[in-house]
């Protein structure tokens, strides 16, 4: 299935859930990480649940400290 993260096209398996394209897919660190999928902000307590869909557009956005 095909969605977009960050506008970038990326290949993802079938039944994908948001959690597992953080954790196992992409294998990025999920602390001070926020998600939206087509715009809208999904809390990570959600993660879980949240089956991405083909096409989905997925912005990754990372906390950061600075000045």
């Amino acid at each position: 299935m095909n969605i977009f993260i960050n506008q970038q096209p990326r290949d993802i398996p079938d039944q994908c859930s948001l959690e597992q394209l953080l954790t196992q897919v992409l294998g990025i660190p999920v602390a001070g990480l926020a998600v939206a999928v087509d715009q809208t902000v999904i809390p990570n307590t959600h993660w879980q649940s949240y089956v991405l869909q083909p096409a989905d557009k997925v912005m990754l956005i990372r906390a950061t400290q600075g000045g």
